[in-house]
């Protein structure tokens, strides 16, 4: 893949410019669905590790695309003409959008509390825990009861990730990054400490990794 391709996400996402959001939405859910594991028709025209690499490019043109403040701040550069292939990497858009302050959500977007029956000895369980593993991430949400399509609806990851992440396989997941950011958006979506969470299960996942 050229090196301009590589960090233009519309061409990734085979979308003009100009698309509207529900579009990119589209988009994005049909290129995962053709280079999923979940469609073995795709290792005819790619190997497995070919197919898993432009999974991760994929879900990286989602991250900015499927993001009002970073498509714009991505749009921006993209469309300037002027832009280096540096100032259009994943990395540089998300460090720009640290100077942009997002807007105060209205009522109705703010998300709505998990409501659960407490129960004392797991409420302990998990303050005192200090190695997150995915299994425990697995136990919390259904201690919370939040299904896997439930937990993919409210952070927007893809339930086979999710899934991925509480069973911690590395080969279905995309790059260590992007892991780290899931795992952190499923820690405040469970209530708990997301730093904390995501620096334990990270360091697990590393292992995993063989790092």
């Amino acid at each position: 893949m050229e090196a301009t391709t590589r960090y233009n996400y519309y061409e990734i996402l085979e979308l003009p410019a100009n698309s509207p959001q529900h579009e990119v939405t589209a988009a994005y859910e049909r290129a995962r669905n053709t280079y999923s594991g979940e469609n073995p028709a795709i290792y005819t025209i790619f190997s497995e590790h070919e197919a898993r690499q432009f999974l991760v490019l994929i879900e990286e043109a989602y991250q900015v695309l499927g993001n009002k403040i970073l498509r714009n701040i991505y749009d921006q550069r993209l469309l300037s003409g002027m832009a280096s292939l540096n100032d259009l990497t994943y990395a540089s858009i998300i460090e720009a959008s640290k100077t942009v302050a997002p807007p105060e959500p209205k009522p109705a977007e703010k998300k709505t509390a998990v409501v659960f029956v407490k129960d004392e000895t797991m409420e302990k369980e998990i303050l005192a825990k200090e190695d997150w593993t995915g299994e425990f991430l697995k136990k919390v949400r259904e201690y919370k009861g939040i299904t896997v399509e439930r937990m993919s609806e409210i952070t927007k990851i893809n339930a086979w990730y999710v899934k991925a992440i509480e069973s911690t396989q590395p080969d279905n997941l995309p790059a260590v990054v992007f892991v780290r950011g899931y795992v952190v958006q499923i820690a405040r979506a469970l209530g708990i400490d997301d730093k904390k969470v995501a620096d334990s299960y990270m360091k697990n996942f590393k292992k995993a990794l063989g790092k």
